[in-house]
């Protein structure tokens, strides 16, 4: 027995309205996309369209200069309008015509090199949260001979089906694309893993698993708790292992990667397909027909909300993401990229919200946090602008994950503050000061889960309001 126990929290699901039916919608292309070049790789990257260049769906609009970064492809075909530094953008002709070279691979050499480079060439990154190239991370795991690649297809937080969907409907090619993670950076196994309310999941995976016969790929059920998919959370749940301080997965014999990444790799490897569209989650109170949609890659969020009916009321917030990490917008005419797994739009009574009352010492956030840190020890340490004490409290293992801000009953924001002091941190480290104002987003940044009692009433007083 390790000590192992678990953390998090349980919350509401809100999943039932985009599980109604398990369809992915596809809407057509919209009239205008605004492609973005990742600031992380602003200096490693380069457009090579210019205005008035005709592109087609997959066609390669950004070029890379470095091994770290990936290029980026066209969303739609039409006629590029502007090029800038930071951003492309592309009027779609409406006919979605296909780059040439677009189109299924005949023999496909499994070798590692080859998969590499071919995941690399058709910007393959992390569809999990952070957007980065996966090629770098596989070619560091099969330097240090991992042995197990945990594919995430948890989706604790609540209102997120993106991943349940995919998987139920396109199971061979997430099987697939995990074998070909697997023989890229050199593994044994493959574990799916995922929460018990994604039996389903499970049960078309291993079904079609049986027919594939890929006596590599095993599925894992896991309990159904927030943060399940945060990867020091899915590493202890799976392995039963503890990760030590500055130890990292790959050095412990794994490799994370996420279930619609495999997706992603597959089409890569056996369609020629770059990456230029991913499945996410359009829902929330607020939301007309909460589905699931394939988005692309620099569509307006006003497209995908139009697409699921648009809004039955005024939301008070929209947010890209889950409600737990989520970050909230205040332009609709913002562009998706690569990391956005949901548009949420959310009531009033959804938005976590209170007058902040002093610390009780009730030892909530201490009990939950997935990373056993101490979450009122490291607030006093950031309001008291005490950096020693923040390190001895390790602020920056902190994941921002929310848990303790969701359970303080004095409504204390702890994650705004402890982002706060990691900003400050770095500030100070580097030098550059930060634009004021930020605070104000960090608020907003809270969670904001409503509770299954104010969703049902929001759901039923909807139709008296269609503001």
């Amino acid at each position: 027995m390790l000590g192992l126990r678990p953390r998090g929290i349980r919350l509401p699901s809100h999943k039932d309205r985009t599980l109604y039916s398990l369809q992915i919608g596809c809407p057509p292309p919209p009239p205008i996309v605004k492609i973005s070049l990742p600031k992380q790789m602003l200096s490693s990257l380069s457009p090579c369209v210019h205005v008035g260049d005709s592109v087609c769906v997959g066609t390669k609009v950004v070029e890379s200069f470095n091994w770290m970064s990936v290029p980026i492809h066209s969303s739609v075909s039409g006629k590029v309008s502007e090029v800038h530094s930071e951003f492309i953008v592309i009027e779609s002709d409406g006919l979605d015509r296909p780059d040439a070279s677009i189109q299924v691979r005949g023999d496909i050499p499994l070798e590692s090199d080859w998969l590499i480079n071919t995941i690399r060439e058709n910007g393959i990154v992390d569809l999990g949260g952070s957007g980065e190239p996966i090629h770098p991370r596989l070619l560091e795991a099969r330097g240090a001979g991992v042995e197990t690649v945990i594919l995430n297809a948890c989706e604790s937080e609540p209102f997120l089906t993106s991943d349940h969907v995919l998987m139920i409907n396109h199971a061979v090619e997430v099987l697939k694309g995990a074998e070909l993670i697997r023989v890229a950076c050199g593994a044994k196994r493959v574990v799916i893993a995922t929460e018990w309310d994604k039996r389903e999941a499970i049960e078309v995976l291993n079904s079609k698993n049986y027919n594939l016969k890929f006596k590599t790929i095993e599925t894992a059920m896991l309990p159904v708790r927030y943060p399940q998919g945060d990867h020091r959370v899915l590493f202890e749940s799976v392995t039963r292992k503890k990760l030590a301080k500055g130890e990292t997965f790959i050095a412990k014999g794994v490799l994370i990667e996420h279930v619609a990444t495999a997706f992603a790799v597959y089409e890569a490897v056996y369609l020629r397909k770059p990456f230029y569209e991913r499945v996410i989650t359009v829902s929330g109170s607020c939301v007309a027909d909460p589905k699931n949609l394939w988005a692309r890659r620099g569509t307006p969020a006003v497209e995908l909300l139009s697409a699921a009916k648009g809004f039955l009321r005024s939301p008070d917030r929209v947010i890209f993401g889950g409600p737990m990490t989520g970050e909230p917008i205040d332009d609709f005419d913002r562009p998706v990229t690569p990391e956005v797994r949901a548009i949420l739009a959310l009531p009033a009574e959804s938005v976590a919200a209170g007058v902040e009352e002093p610390c009780i010492r009730c030892g909530l956030c201490v009990d939950t946090c997935p990373e056993t840190l101490i979450p009122e020890a490291l607030v006093r340490a950031v309001r008291g602008k005490d950096h020693e004490l923040e390190e001895e409290y390790r602020l920056d293992a902190c994941t921002e994950c929310g848990v303790c801000a969701y359970v303080c009953p004095s409504k204390i924001p702890i994650v705004s503050i402890l982002r706060e002091g990691k900003r400050q941190g770095q500030k100070k480290e580097s030098g550059v000061s930060h634009p004021s104002g930020f605070g104000r987003v960090a608020k907003e940044s809270e969670p904001m889960v409503p509770s299954e009692e104010e969703e049902v009433t929001s759901s039923a007083s909807i139709g008296q309001d269609k503001s």
